[in-house]
């Protein structure tokens, strides 16, 4: 199952989140396990929070409009069995960091696109179970987090970062 949802949050809104994340300060060596005794893959990563008492904490209270916005376009609750969430972070990508196939914890992974200046060709969409999500500005992505998943790669002639807003889903049951 992948979902995509354009337009998630209002313009405005969509414009702030696009701002803030420019201020973010990334940490690289973030090394996340294909499974098993697979390498590592290192790209920059924050972590945002577990609940939203965190993730205030943490500043990144801006995130929290997307998952509101979801609960309510993608009508979490019935459609997916999820009233909450796991955890949200961010993960970005540059040209030359070679992203891994993997499959995530969790029951559901969400995927944000936050940034609105995004150039199709610059390539950074998700690949989810041999299907290509492009990198659109505003758009979120849901999918089951066992389904096969990976950033693509950056072309050469992007300068900027590919970042995405994540946020681990888990059913409630």
């Amino acid at each position: 199952m992948i979902q995509v949802l354009d337009d998630a949050v209002e313009d405005h809104v969509a414009e702030l989140i696009a701002s803030e994340i420019r201020k973010v300060s990334w940490s690289y060596e973030y090394h996340s396990r294909v499974g098993g005794n697979a390498h590592p893959s290192t790209h920059w990563h924050v972590l945002c929070g577990h609940n939203s008492t965190e993730i205030i904490a943490n500043g990144f209270d801006w995130v929290m409009p997307i998952w509101t916005s979801a609960m309510f376009k993608f009508d979490l609750k019935k459609s997916y069995g999820i009233d909450t969430y796991k955890r949200i972070y961010m993960n970005a990508h540059t040209h030359g960091v070679e992203p891994v196939l993997h499959i995530d914890d969790g029951d559901y992974t969400m995927i944000y696109y936050p940034r609105m200046d995004w150039i199709p060709e610059w390539g950074g969409g998700t690949l989810v179970d041999g299907e290509l999500v492009p990198y659109v500005g505003n758009s979120l992505v849901i999918f089951d987090a066992h389904l096969p998943h990976m950033a693509m790669p950056v072309t050469r002639e992007c300068y900027e970062l590919r970042s995405v807003i994540v946020f681990k889903c888990n059913r409630n049951v």
